[in-house]
């Protein structure tokens, strides 16, 4: 449906249509009053029909007749829809996206949009250096790309589109692959306007099981030592938090050298293991068990401490060990769900025409699916095409963030895959599955909001 203010006019039928019962139209609308503004708004002193009309020469001009003013209406969009198709608005659909927007000074480079395909994949918004500026994924990469120059009202979005000089698309056929290439080249080339992906998780919490008096600490540098690190975090202060919610569960030290402590207050009240060396390393070895394998050995004690401080109404204390016992949620979510890849070893799933192979918590290889092909050889190929990092004691930063988008994506299209082959055991600890709101506030129900009050 076509019409100049077709608020109005749409609003006006539908009125009459409800008012007789029948449904409300469900046509598209474009408004030509609304492209007008976008269009030509500089060059005319208002967005009349009949000022519009003039001004493109139209062949007719409106009377305030119906039909002579439809035709008017119908050249006026004609002539803006030819303004407009030099910078590639070519479809129905996108004078519709455009009708829908605000149109801004960086409109015109949508011409950087032509030959960007409908499929998916990633796409890179390069600067006039040839510097990447910001990468991103799409499952229409055309849809995506063009949405960027209709008016973002995001101040980001302008400076970005003011600095863009090509746009660059990397095409491919599932978007498992696109999310782990959009994953990897944020990673590489650092693009100014990406936020979530450029920060390098370093820190780690390591448990000195092999010490002579083992112990807690945080790490910048892990090592293959033996020693069990959880991690890698984006600071110091994520992993003394985590501590401090590890010695809310547990009764191990909290100095920095168990191996000097004779006692301490902690001990008194039966909170660390004091000068009985074989207690603490017997409750370490628990922790490392529960880290590993029985988060509830950890998230008991932590939930039972947070309602012991609000039933004793000491509010502040009992949100103070809520937001600790949050850290070690999401810390040990994060690493149940990367150990349960990097200990399922090969992965082979298909998907569609595809066929991946996870290893070591990493895309690995890609290849096309061939009908009645064996297993043996399809393997065989996944494993020549093979490339990932080895992981041994401790997992890199760059690991975990590939990791997390396979789960992340595993977890959203578990019904698109089919599972071929896992060379371990794939399996998550039963209580895992529990993990995730545990310690969130939950709105109660019965109050006034609920009751409508």
């Amino acid at each position: 449906m076509v019409a100049h203010n077709a608020r109005f006019d749409v609003g006006f039928i539908n009125a009459n249509l409800q008012r007789f019962s029948y449904p409300p139209l469900s046509n598209g609308v474009v408004d030509t009053a609304i492209l007008a503004r976008k269009i030509v708004s500089d060059e005319v002193p208002n967005h009349k029909l009949s000022t519009l009309a003039r001004h493109l020469r139209c062949c007719h001009r409106p009377n305030h007749r119906a039909y002579t003013d439809v035709l008017a209406t119908v050249d006026v969009l004609h002539h803006l829809i030819e303004r407009v198709a030099g910078f590639g608005v070519t479809t129905l659909e996108d004078l519709v996206s455009m009708s829908s927007s605000r149109i801004d000074g960086t409109f015109s480079k949508i011409r950087l949009t032509e030959g960007v395909p409908r499929d998916k994949g990633i796409y890179r918004f390069i600067g006039a250096g040839g510097d990447t500026l910001y990468v991103g994924k799409a499952a229409d990469l055309r849809a995506r790309v063009r949405s960027y120059f209709y008016g973002d009202p995001r101040r980001k979005i302008r400076d970005l589109l003011r600095q863009v000089d090509r746009i660059e698309v990397e095409v491919f056929d599932t978007m498992l692959e696109a999310e782990v290439a959009e994953t990897r080249a944020i990673a590489r080339e650092m693009p100014p306007h990406n936020r979530a992906g450029k920060r390098s998780a370093k820190w780690y919490l390591k448990i000195h099981l092999g010490a002579k008096v083992p112990k807690l600490s945080p790490a910048r540098t892990p090592r293959e030592d033996g020693h069990l690190y959880l991690g890698p975090f984006a600071s110091i202060r994520v992993v003394k938090t985590l501590m401090e919610g590890l010695q809310d569960a547990f009764a191990i030290h909290r100095c920095t050298e168990p191996a000097r402590c004779g006692g301490c207050a902690f001990s008194e009240m039966r909170r660390c293991a004091g000068a009985a060396p074989e207690d603490h390393r017997a409750e370490m070895e628990r922790l490392a068990s529960a880290l590993r394998s029985d988060p509830d050995a950890v998230f008991g004690p932590l939930e039972d401490k947070m309602r012991r401080l609000a039933a004793l109404e000491r509010f502040e204390e009992a949100a103070e060990a809520r937001e600790r016992a949050l850290s070690v949620e999401r810390a040990l979510m994060t690493a149940a769900q990367i150990r349960s890849l990097l200990d399922a070893g090969d992965i082979v799933l298909r998907l569609g025409g595809r066929v991946v192979l996870i290893r070591a918590a990493q895309l690995a290889a890609v290849v096309d699916y061939v009908d009645e092909e064996a297993l043996a050889s399809l393997r065989e190929r996944l494993e020549a095409a093979a490339n990932c990092q080895s992981v041994e004691t401790f997992v890199t930063s760059e690991v975990q963030r590939e990791a997390r988008v396979i789960w992340s994506w595993l977890r959203r299209h578990a019904d698109d895959c089919s599972l071929l082959f896992v060379s371990e055991t794939w399996a998550m600890p039963l209580s895992a599955g529990r993990i995730g709101g545990r310690f969130t506030a939950k709105k109660d129900s019965s109050g006034p909001q609920a009751r409508g009050q």
